[in-house]
């Protein structure tokens, strides 16, 4: 389920999905989940289970320009690896792992995905995982060459990364949510994009994938 938590009067907002199949162009449903039968989807789409968000008006009006108002944090981005592979190997997550969460390996390729979506956030002032130009996740993954099995994307707006983990991690348990995909076994592979707005917020991208 879609989160929005306010917290000193300051919306913070995660929003994530899982896919699994080959790429696929991914709609977004506004604070809603939605499964597409099989049988239904067209030749080359996955079955796929996707939280969203409502539009949020009143997102920062600040942008990546020339100036420099952004700030990769590459340092974070590091950081939060460890934290999503503490809880991977947490026994108190054995339940919804089956001990079978193994630590992800950082993919660059992920990573650069993940970087230029929480960049362009912040640049075009939108929060979704489905670009202006109507790029999904999957076709982000597409364009950059990456094969996957199946894949998922986090995306927060926090204060700090640990944070952002933490409101991912406090999801309810054995739902199809943030924290699923934080310790979903399939995945083997994770990049994270980590930036931070003029207004000193930081935008996270967590890119998960199963690669062959």
């Amino acid at each position: 389920m879609a989160l929005s938590r306010l917290w000193a009067g300051v919306a913070l907002i995660v929003t994530g999905l899982v896919l699994t199949g080959s790429r696929a162009a991914v709609a977004a449903s506004h604070a809603r989940q939605t499964k597409t039968d099989a049988a239904q989807s067209k030749a080359g789409q996955p079955d796929l289970a996707e939280t969203s968000m409502p539009v949020f008006p009143g997102l920062p009006a600040a942008t990546c320009s020339a100036t420099g108002g952004c700030e990769p944090l590459p340092q974070l981005a590091q950081a939060m690896l460890q934290l999503l592979n503490q809880d991977r190997a947490a026994p108190a997550n054995d339940p919804e792992t089956k001990g079978d969460a193994h630590p992800l390996k950082w993919d660059p390729r992920l990573a650069a995905v993940a970087l230029a979506h929480s960049e362009d956030m912040i640049a075009e002032r939108y929060f979704s995982h489905v670009d202006p130009s109507g790029d999904s996740p999957a076709e982000r993954l597409y364009k950059a060459g990456i094969r996957w099995v199946s894949m998922g994307e986090n995306i927060a707006i926090n204060y700090t990364a640990p944070l952002a983990e933490a409101a991912f991690m406090n999801e309810p348990r054995f739902q199809i949510n943030h924290r699923a995909n934080i310790l979903n076994p399939k995945f083997n592979c994770v990049g994270i994009g980590v930036v931070r707005a003029p207004d000193g917020m930081l935008y996270v991208t967590q890119d998960f994938a199963s690669e062959p």
